[in-house]
Parts: structure tokens; sequence; C-alpha cells
């Protein structure tokens, strides 16, 4: 991060320890801040419009595979998380963070630890994104958990048990897919566009209630059209 957004958000968070209620640890009493969404850098962390200053936030409870860590391959269901994210809290679009008195306030980066609360949303971002298998629960000290940690435990049993997101193919709860043994042939009847699950090309056409399949890569030129958000993610949940 920038000095100069390094001190915007030391500027916020200062704001956010003067709370009533709060410290520079742990708050006694959530604290909450309306923001609007910038930009979402990956599935865990959004870029922040708040008080005037932007600042990263991380979602609180979760961990979603890497996309950005420098000299590491992208890691699986990676993109997809963050699309899920993108489509949850988009750019423009207004949030409630909420702090958590049992956590810090912020993490070493000077990241915001909150959930976050967008209009239209039966829950959390952050608990959306567990229950529909595109994060992980995410419980940094086991000894002092966070407030809904077992919810979230809970969420991402379930989305493990039905092969949700990251724990269905092709990661499997994995960071990485191995590949394919040598002389492995190829799918039959499968088509090249959605590398992930085996649909077969067109004809007939098919739609999103025609397959079994949630949240799969989508590739050019998605002869199915399962991909109407553009972000190649195909009928996303």
């Amino acid at each position: 991060m920038g000095f100069r957004r390094l001190l915007a958000a030391a500027a916020l968070l200062a704001g956010l320890a003067s709370t009533p209620g709060a410290t520079g640890g742990s708050a006694a009493q959530p604290v909450t801040l309306a923001a609007t969404v910038e930009r979402v850098v990956d599935g865990d962390t959004l870029v922040v419009r708040a008080r005037g200053f932007d600042t990263p936030v991380r979602l609180l409870g979760i961990d979603t595979p890497e996309i950005h860590r420098p000299g590491r391959p992208v890691e699986c269901w990676g993109r997809e998380a963050a699309a899920r994210t993108t489509r949850l809290a988009p750019p423009g679009s207004a949030v409630r963070l909420v702090t958590d008195p049992t956590q810090d306030t912020r993490d070493r980066y000077a990241r915001l630890l909150a959930y976050a609360y967008r209009d239209g949303l039966a829950t959390s971002v952050n608990y959306a994104l567990v229950a529909g298998g595109h994060a992980r629960a995410y419980v940094y000290d086991r000894s002092h958990p966070f407030r809904h940690a077992a919810a979230y435990l809970r969420a991402e049993r379930g989305a493990r048990t039905s092969g949700l997101g990251l724990w269905g193919p092709p990661c499997r709860g994995r960071a990485t897919v191995p590949a394919a043994p040598a002389g492995t042939p190829a799918r039959g009847g499968c088509s090249p566009a959605y590398p992930d699950v085996c649909i077969p090309p067109p004809p007939p056409d098919l739609d999103c209630r025609d397959v079994p399949h949630r949240d799969f890569r989508v590739l050019p030129p998605d002869p199915h059209r399962f991909d109407g958000g553009g972000d190649g993610v195909g009928c996303e949940s």
C-alpha cells in the first residue's frame, strides 16, 4: 500500500478507535461504518470509501483462495471467489461494515477487520461466501474465536458436504488441481468452453436449469450462454 493510502487508512482506523466503545485492540461494542465499495481485491478483501478515505477491508471470519500472491500461481477457485464477492458487493454499492468486539479492529496490514452487510442480502457477505462454498471459515485464534464462528463452521460443513464451489470439482478443497496423467484421453462429448465440468456442446441449447452445476468456469465462446454476467463464471448461485 502506498504511503498516502497508509496514512488514510491509519486516520480512518484511528477514528474508529476513538469511537465510544472501541479500543486500539478489541472493541467493547461493535462499531458500524457506512461505506461505498471502491473495488474488490480478491474474494476476502475490499477497498471501500468511508469518511472521506479509501481503506482496505479484510472480510472477517473467512479465507478465500489467493489470486495475487507474488511468485505463486492463482489458487483453485480464486477467480471464482473474487467474482462472487464482486456480485455480492459490486463497486459503487453501499455496505455497512461492522467490527467484532471479540477481535482486533485491524490486522497487521492496517486492513479493517469487519463483517460487510449490503441491503437486499439476508446475511453478511462474509457468511454468504462460506455458505456458497466460495470461502472457508477462518478462525485466527481458536482460543478467542470470532462471535459468529460456530455458524460459519456449520455453513462450511454444509458447503463441503454438498460439494459447493471450492469443495466440488475441480478443486475439491485443494489450492491446486493435479494435472491429468500422461495419456489421459480427452473428455468425449464435453464442451471445452466449460473445462471443469462436463457439459455437451449444442445442439440442443441448454440453460442453467438443464444442468446440475453451479459457479463453474466459462471460457469463450460460451455456446450455451451460461455466463450472463460476463465474469467467467457460469450459472452463479
